[in-house]
């Protein structure tokens, strides 16, 4: 019983990494649950059997990621002290994502607003506004202790995921810029308009504190074969 669980857990976790790749790299409208049961081998019935349509499926897949990042956001957020290590923190996670969580963070920001007025996509909005709401309170945090000049945390919030989450438009893997490049300069940017202390960055202790918590949280590799 045990390993038919096991066996049916890993045959959800493939469908649901298989399908985000998909749509990472032809958009949601390119992809059907065929090529999904083409590629793995098994039948359409049994995606469906577990998934009941696409659209949940996408759900799925949205939903672990968003999991994963809150998770992440959570555990940044009781290691790092200070508003502007929590926020250079925050930073680094969305773009180290964009690297290790490369087809799943692509999946989600190109198709985050599909179903944006449905019931389909609720309990995603409601984590995606848990975390704009984690990294809003660091916004304000910082400007209520003096750390960051006067500026609306809501708009703060939103230059800050427009940087970061657009960045799959034009960030690769294995570019010239690293993850950590990138997020350094957006750190820089953003505290060095926030910050009235203006030397700021990635310190040591933000790079060690997103690798730690994000290497806890990463997915288990599925086993081949």
């Amino acid at each position: 019983m045990a390993r038919q669980q096991s066996e049916r857990s890993n045959r959800k976790a493939d469908i649901v990494r298989c399908f985000g790749e998909l749509v990472a790299q032809r958009g949601y409208d390119g992809v059907s649950l065929r090529d999904v049961a083409e590629s793995l081998g098994m039948s359409k019935g049994t995606i469906l059997h577990h998934f009941q349509s696409k659209d949940r499926l996408l759900e799925r897949v949205h939903a672990d990621y968003m999991e994963r990042r809150l998770a992440e956001a959570r555990e940044l957020l009781a290691r790092l002290e200070t508003p502007a290590a929590q926020l250079a923190g925050l930073i680094y996670q969305l773009m180290r994502a964009e690297h290790d969580d490369h087809s799943a963070t692509i999946a989600f920001a190109r198709e985050i607003m599909r179903f944006a007025s449905d019931d389909v996509m609720s309990d995603v909005r409601q984590m995606r506004d848990e975390y704009s709401g984690l990294l809003r309170a660091v916004v304000q945090r910082g400007i209520d202790e003096g750390a960051f000049v006067e500026a609306d945390p809501a708009i703060v919030t939103l230059q800050i995921f427009g940087m970061c989450n657009w960045s799959w438009t034009w960030y690769r893997p294995s570019g010239a810029w690293s993850a950590e490049d990138i997020a350094e300069t957006f750190t820089r940017v953003i505290l060095g308009g926030l910050a009235r202390d203006s030397a700021v960055g990635l310190s040591d202790e933000v790079l060690d504190a997103v690798c730690a918590t994000m290497a806890e949280q990463a997915p288990t590799p599925v086993a081949s074969g």
